[in-house]
């Protein structure tokens, strides 16, 4: 039975509203409108034999959120059950059922977008017949906004498929066209007229084939316009032909081509015997990209021989199989610095990092690719920091009292090319000479592990140029080409790991899983993390004469998150990097 999402860590949400010292922004009904934000189709298949849900389990998944700012209150999740009878049951642990209604207390919504908490589950009733539907309804209410409806057909019984699990391909050369072949079958109990095969590659793979039978679409910035992540490939394919119950079928070989900037990469491959089946993607696709037919000899399917297919144990979301791959590259990593004076003692200081390629680099974990540290000197006082910045408070596992350096973290997902520069403010005490800056890249083994000076990053050619010296004098020094850009404000929450000796405070999480294992279905509800992560930037001074803090009020070290919201995401997988 599937019962989870694909991809685990970083929804396309916005934690809104949550600011260390803060209180939300009021919201008046006029202004704040809920949403059923998760249902990209309106019907769920469920098996005609009667099931029990696992513990933790759902077959009916749920996303919830908010349009506008500020928090919904005393929100409630209302399930209408009469147009189920005679087809389903349906049970949703820890809510109050009331005759055919059952009512879930959500309390606060704060997000774009979240998982609905209590895992409702649907089971045909006995004697239920293959192909007999029923309509769940759904009700969203808060009492300082505008409320949202959705009806859900339930389906008993039809076809169903069950794929087999491509192997990780390794050290696969740039330029390489890779062939999987997905083989799966129908486990369900009606024949699919039909096959839609739904590919979604990250950059780093691009089609070498589009057959005619397929449309073709990308999304260059990211998926849902986030740029921290990498761009998509998008491939949707519908294959006219009958799958009969206990059949066994192969795809025609994908041709996916490993580009030039290819270093970690992946390709989800989903097969479904219609377009809106549960936890597909392709409705959200079409509403917001265009797509474009494919000109080269039609997608088929063949029979195959494979019965443990069929008797192999369900997994979650088991009708997807993703490609990983890891390419043979390299990316070339450069620390930057520079100072700028502005009068006699004050100016400037802008650090960062320019990859210079050929690769693109992608980390699915979580962690930053690298994050910039400047050491400031004695004498030398940050007046003002970067978005994106914050002091190192921890060093060596000790938390540091008075921190002298500062870290400004790149995104998850950094393109060949990709060059980024944190500007601070500095102020220069009277009588220091000369003072130097010390600008590294580092990575969390030489931030809080090994004891190493810079990171040790594996596909980087020449380490070397990853720390450089800044002056500090009366006249510019270092060199960054072209105009220093201002830092953009962050998009969103970027996790990192931290040190595990540090106090927990409250955030959503995934559980980390190695490329080609499947997706963390489950988000903890701590994680452990130094109070350095929420330092606030902009006019924060810090002198690193005596490292006294001019500037204080950081607010409280835990985040209350609108009861225990878990955030829930669709597409994103923890893994390990390289």
């Amino acid at each position: 039975m599937r019962n989870s999402r694909r991809r685990a860590l970083y929804a396309p949400f916005t934690i809104a509203a949550v600011v260390l010292g803060a209180t939300a922004v009021p919201a008046h009904a006029d202004d704040l409108k809920l949403t059923f934000s998760g249902f990209s189709n309106s019907t769920v298949q469920i098996p005609t034999k009667p099931a029990q849900p696992g513990r933790g389990s759902e077959n009916l998944h749920i996303e919830l959120g908010r349009i506008g700012s500020g928090t919904a209150h005393d929100v409630k999740v209302v399930f209408d059950t009469t147009d189920l009878a005679g087809v389903a049951d349906l049970t949703v642990p820890g809510c109050a059922t009331a005759g055919k209604t059952i009512t879930c207390d959500q309390r606060e919504l704060n997000f774009d977008r979240i998982n609905l908490l209590y895992n409702p589950w649907l089971s045909a009733v006995q004697g239920a017949t293959p192909g007999s539907h029923g309509v769940l309804h759904l009700k969203l209410t808060a009492s300082n906004a505008q409320s949202a409806s959705r009806d859900v057909r339930v389906d008993v019984g039809g076809p169903d498929f069950k794929a087999k699990p491509l192997a990780d391909q390794n050290n696969v050369k740039p330029g390489t066209v890779l062939t999987p072949s997905v083989e799966f079958a129908n486990v369900g109990d009606l024949p699919a007229g039909k096959v839609v095969v739904a590919v979604d590659a990250i950059s780093g793979i691009d089609f070498k084939q589009r057959p005619s039978n397929c449309e073709f679409a990308s999304e260059p910035d990211g998926g849902w316009g986030e740029k921290t992540w990498p761009g998509d490939s998008i491939a949707i394919c519908t294959v006219d032909t009958t799958v009969a119950p206990g059949q066994v079928v192969a795809l025609d070989a994908l041709q996916l081509g490993i580009t030039d900037s290819a270093w970690y990469t992946f390709a989800d491959i989903t097969v479904s015997p219609t377009e809106d089946a549960q936890f597909s993607e392709i409705s959200d696709w079409r509403k917001r990209l265009t797509f474009q037919h494919g000109t080269g000899p039609a997608l088929t399917v063949k029979p195959a021989n494979d019965p443990g297919l069929l008797s192999a144990p369900r997994t979650s979301y088991d009708n997807r199989v993703e490609q990983n791959v890891l390419a043979t590259n390299t990316a070339d990593f450069s620390a930057l610095g520079s100072w700028k004076p502005n009068g006699d003692k004050q100016g400037t200081l802008s650090v960062g990092f320019r990859n210079s390629g050929p690769a693109s680099i992608f980390y699915r974990s979580g962690d930053a690719v690298v994050t910039v540290q400047a050491a400031i000197p004695a004498g030398v006082t940050v007046t003002k920091v970067p978005d994106g910045c914050r002091p190192k408070t921890w060093e060596n596992g000790k938390q540091v009292a008075h921190p002298d350096k500062y870290l400004c973290e790149s995104p998850i997902w950094v393109a060949s090319g990709l060059e980024k520069v944190f500007p601070f403010g500095l102020s220069i005490e009277a009588g220091t000479t000369q003072p130097t800056v010390q600008v590294t890249l580092q990575d969390q083994d030489s931030l809080y592990g090994t004891g190493a000076t810079i990171a040790k990053l594996s596909f980087e050619p020449d380490p070397s140029h990853e720390s450089v010296s800044v002056q500090l004098g009366t006249k510019a020094s270092g060199s960054i080409p072209g105009p220093v850009p201002t830092s953009e404000p962050s998009q969103g929450p970027t996790p990192s790991s931290r040190p595990t000796s540090a106090p927990p405070i409250a955030r959503p999480t995934a559980t980390p899983s190695t490329p080609g294992q499947s997706p963390s279905t489950t988000a903890s509800a701590t994680s452990t993390a130094s109070p350095s992560a929420h330092a606030p930037s902009g006019d924060l001074a810090h002198t690193g004469s005596d490292g006294t803090l001019l500037i204080a009020g950081t607010g409280a070290a835990a985040i209350a998150v609108g009861g225990a919201l878990f955030v829930v995401a669709r597409r994103r997988k923890a893994a390990t990097h390289r």
